[in-house]
């Protein structure tokens, strides 16, 4: 587990999930208001949801050396 990436991951999650929610007039005003807000805050919390998974996922067990002869 990459414990620095999984952080990154749950913040970009966090801010993604903002900007949707102001675009969905959710949250108090601001200017991310409407649906491009949506799907942009959308798509970061993805892309967010993906850098976390990316870091709790566990490394491929390593590949034996072959004997040498």
């Amino acid at each position: 587990m990459r414990p620095v990436l999984v952080i990154i991951g749950l913040i970009v999650v966090l801010m993604g999930a903002t900007w949707a929610l102001q675009g969905a007039y959710l949250l108090p005003a601001t200017f991310m208001r409407g649906p491009e807000w949506i799907a942009i805050g959308g798509g970061v919390a993805i892309l967010g949801l993906l850098i976390a998974i990316f870091g709790i996922r566990r490394a491929a067990p390593a590949k034996p050396a072959p004997p040498s002869q």
